[in-house]
């Protein structure tokens, strides 16, 4: 219901107030209102609407109707022309009244101190939110750095535990290889049965830990691989400690590096020494007795490091080494090594990539292959002797 608006009541409101009624004439307007925009003080201002702003007939009509069908404020842009004084372009509101019995429209102009009163308000409001919203975002910013930080534990947990695991049980079926060949004598039969039971055993258990080590290797990241430090020399001297057991066995003959100072290394000493452990499993799978295998370090001409796995094996067909090379994964066991669960080749040149480097196989038919784990020059760490 509006309420009746008398010329009283509106003197006794402190914001400029102006009521219009049926064509846009002006049928009040209280004392600020009538400073403010210049008009007769007392009494009933014999001027239209029309007159004081910038408007046309459609314009006033639409909005007249505008006010009249509601009253609840609504928000009016106009822009007033005082007869003294430059325009004023002011955000208004307007809604329903009654002005002496007759439908007619209330037009406030808020004053400036509550314009900028609920400008400083919702600026308050804004920079709440926005502080709440900052807080949420990094709030998720630490869930996720921990949720990494978690993956990035159960990676390494997973791929230690299946190396260590690993390392050991390839010495075992090496040995029991070795034992059924009874070279200092016969076993007798119930023995052999044992080593039989231990090798099938053990075979078997490797290939569930090479499956839990192959799922860790790929999802090893390159910035967590990289930031560790690798004895390359301890990694060159392990891997052929653990592979000497299955070597004597075949008969075949490892030369590394000795009384050479080998470079530290800004990678993970475990995918280091898986790397070297697949080149070297692979070399000495397909090397045939009196075969030999060699491990050399090299410096290229940009510093980059090479450290090499050769050997006089049978090499590897060209049509399958442009393959390898390539990064397509070959379905030959001598290209993944371990035709059980793909290690191999394909594994190793996956785990170099996740440490900075990358994998390089050089191989004639008849002579032997070079597989070449290749650094670059900021994985090698600076101050180190020179490597020939």
């Amino acid at each position: 219901m509006s309420s009746n608006i008398s010329p009283e009541c509106l003197d006794a409101f402190p914001e400029p107030l102006l009521v219009v009624g049926d064509g846009g004439r002006l049928h009040a307007a209280n004392l600020p209102a009538a400073g403010l925009l210049r008009l007769p003080r007392g009494g009933r201002p014999e001027v239209t609407l029309r007159e004081i702003a910038d408007l046309s007939a459609a314009e006033l009509d639409a909005l007249l109707r505008f006010c009249l069908a509601t009253t609840t404020p609504v928000q009016l842009q106009l822009t007033f022309y005082p007869a003294a004084g430059r325009p004023l372009s002011l955000r208004c509101e307007g809604w329903r009244c009654l002005s002496d019995g007759a439908a007619a429209a209330l037009i406030r102009i808020p004053d400036e101190a509550e314009t900028r009163s609920r400008v400083r308000h919702l600026t308050e409001e804004l920079d709440q939110e926005y502080r709440v919203r900052r807080y949420s975002e990094d709030r998720l910013r630490s869930a996720l750095a921990q949720l990494h930080d978690v993956n990035t534990i159960r990676d390494h947990m997973l791929a230690q535990v299946s190396h260590d695991l690993r390392t050991p049980l390839n010495a075992i079926l090496g040995m029991t290889e070795f034992m059924r060949r009874e070279p200092f004598g016969p076993l007798g039969r119930k023995y052999c049965e044992y080593v039989d039971d231990i090798h099938t055993s053990g075979d078997i258990l490797l290939q569930l830990v090479d499956k839990v080590l192959n799922l860790a290797w790929d999802d090893v990241r390159r910035d967590s691989a990289t930031e560790a430090t690798a004895d390359l020399g301890e990694c060159v001297k392990n891997c052929c400690r653990v592979m000497e057991p299955i070597a004597k066995l075949r008969g075949l003959h490892i030369m590394a590096p000795e009384n050479v100072s080998m470079p530290k290394l800004r990678a993970d000493q475990l995918l280091v020494k898986h790397i070297l452990m697949n080149l070297l499993g692979n070399a000495a799978k397909y090397t045939g007795r009196g075969g030999h295998i060699r491990i050399t370090i090299e410096r290229s001409r940009g510093n980059a490091l090479a450290i090499q796995v050769k050997d006089d094996g049978p090499g590897i067909p060209k049509d399958k080494l442009d393959a390898i090379n390539g990064g397509r994964t070959v379905s030959d066991p001598y290209v993944t090594g371990d035709s059980r669960v793909g290690f191999g080749l394909a594994l190793s040149r996956r785990t170099a990539k996740a440490i900075g480097g990358r994998l390089k196989i050089r191989s004639v038919v008849g002579e032997g292959t070079v597989a070449s784990l290749v650094l670059p020059p900021h994985l090698v760490e600076a101050d180190q002797p020179a490597v020939h």
